[in-house]
């Protein structure tokens, strides 16, 4: 299959799967937050925020293992490959064990003496804690084999099994409502087995279709390779803990100043947002090896065209639905909770608009980490993404409302998603008015076009599920006809066509 062909396999793939992921994740949310109801729905956001420290590292790691696999692949040496992943499995290992013991007694603590839970809650908070810490664990252990499904770009695989986790998750939010009892522990606990089932799976599967996951134990504890892993990651890690800290931190800080029940809000609004997150990063995905195997072999043209390319059709893919969802989102929390908490829309349309900023420079992050020398990089756009906690601490603490914190996820991401660009042109002599010309006026623009046709049904009708289709409808061919004629060049629309030509024609 040809890079070209390989690309857009994935990315429809995997772009599939989010849409259907998350539309899932909408109406679980919905049975899971009426099964457990706000308190009990905020304290398992809370909670889980303690342990989203070991996700985010699996995430971080994940990117530095495929990073050296995508790069070796490029180069075309299986037995690189191989050593490479040798080196990840035995210090994800060792990682794993640590950051387990480590986190234990530390999220025990902040559950029991600092965070605000009711008294009768936290000895279930603490379960629920312990029981989320196996999955972080299985999930570790699991990056080395799951790496390599991307760094292979069989990433229409890997949506299947996403699929699939977003099935069961589905089909156990739906039979909570019917369970007696606790059912804080009984969704925490089912939860944990779905992910381990979904990890467990993918290790094996791994280790059937892929010649390089070989466990070769001579290739273990290799000094080299973990100190090129921990380095690129601990760079990483400096950059995206910003992130990391920004979302969770910010929910203890709401916990702090309003109570658990503001959590659930903010819950709410970061499942919409990661379903943002997961349907432009499903684009993003599929540029990642793809741009990384390119800089593997030399082809560094290639690499910055893939990368503004993935700028512009990741920002737009986000426009395709963010948009008519922001116009309309009270009456779709109204259809889709009934009763949403308070501050849940505003906080969901700051949130997407986060993402729409984030977006447009996210193919230069991708270049920057393909290039491999990242640390200065990574060091200001983690102190950059970091400047959110004060930020909103400053505004709660003058009486702002609760709100205000997405305001300061909006300005910190400004700037940051400039600062990408910056970057771009200091490492690899991008011109920041090509950007413009190219990334940020189109779809600018076709946002616009996308808002102005969503929002004029509300001129006409009263708030139904009838002006959400309208809106939806108008909306989507209002990005999909701006997006063709003002978006993508004459380069991209003939690919396009060319590809619908090739699907066409077959039997």
């Amino acid at each position: 299959m040809k890079p070209s062909q390989r690309l857009v396999l994935n990315t429809s793939a995997t772009y599939t799967r989010s849409v259907i992921a998350t539309a899932l994740a909408l109406f679980s949310s919905r049975w899971v937050l009426k099964a457990l109801g706000q308190t009990d729905f905020g304290i398992f956001s809370v909670v889980g925020s303690l342990i989203i420290f070991i996700v985010f590292l699996n995430t971080v790691m994940a990117g530095s293992v495929g990073r050296h696999y995508a790069y070796a692949i490029g180069q075309g040496d299986v037995t690189e490959v191989n050593r490479w992943f040798n080196a990840a499995l035995s210090f994800h290992l060792c990682l794993a064990i640590l950051l387990t013991l480590m986190g234990w007694p530390i999220g025990e603590y902040l559950i029991a003496n600092v965070l605000n839970i009711p008294s009768d809650r936290v000895l279930a908070s603490l379960f629920v804690f312990r029981i989320s810490l196996i999955s972080a664990f299985v999930s570790m252990i699991s990056i080395p084999f799951v790496a390599m499904f991307t760094a292979k770009q069989r990433l229409a695989e890997l949506a299947v099994w996403g699929l699939l986790q977003a099935i069961l998750v589905f089909i156990l939010a739906w039979f909570l409502l019917y369970v007696p009892g606790d059912r804080l522990l009984f969704y925490a606990f089912c939860m944990v087995a779905i992910l381990v089932f979904i990890y467990v799976a993918q290790i094996i599967r791994a280790r059937i279709v892929f010649c390089e996951c070989v466990i070769n134990r001579k290739y273990w504890y290799d000094k080299r390779r973990f100190k090129k892993i921990v380095s690129f990651a601990g760079w990483n890690l400096i950059g995206n803990l910003g992130g990391t800290l920004r979302d969770q931190g910010s929910a203890v800080l709401l916990n702090l100043f309003y109570g658990p029940k503001l959590n659930a809000a903010y819950g709410i609004a970061n499942q919409v947002s990661h379903g943002a997150n997961q349907l432009s990063a499903s684009m993003l995905n599929a540029f990642m090896p793809e741009i990384t195997t390119s800089e593997g072999r030399g082809d560094r043209k290639r690499m910055l065209d893939l990368a503004s390319r993935s700028c512009k059709v990741g920002t737009l893919l986000v426009i395709l639905f963010a948009v008519p969802l922001m116009v309309e989102i009270d009456y779709v929390l109204k259809l889709w909770l009934v009763t949403p908490p308070q501050y849940t829309a505003l906080f969901c349309q700051l949130i997407l608009c986060t993402f729409l900023i984030d977006r447009m420079s996210a193919g230069y992050m991708i270049a920057v980490n393909a290039y491999g020398k990242i640390a200065a990089y990574q060091a200001t756009i983690g102190t950059t993404l970091l400047l959110t906690l004060p930020l909103g601490w400053l505004f709660l603490k003058m009486g702002f409302a609760p709100t205000s914190v997405g305001i300061a996820f909006i300005i910190t991401m400004m700037i940051c998603s400039f600062g990408r660009i910056l970057w771009a042109k200091r490492l690899f002599g991008v011109s920041v008015k090509q950007w413009i010309m190219a990334v940020f006026i189109p779809c600018v623009a076709v946002a616009f076009a996308s808002a102005f046709f969503a929002y004029s049904p509300s001129l006409l009708l009263k708030a139904s599920f009838i002006r959400l289709l309208l809106a939806v409808s108008a909306s989507i061919l209002a990005t999909i006809i701006s997006a063709w004629y003002i978006a993508l060049d004459d380069k991209e629309r003939k690919f396009i066509i060319e590809s619908m030509r090739r699907v066409l024609k077959r039997p």
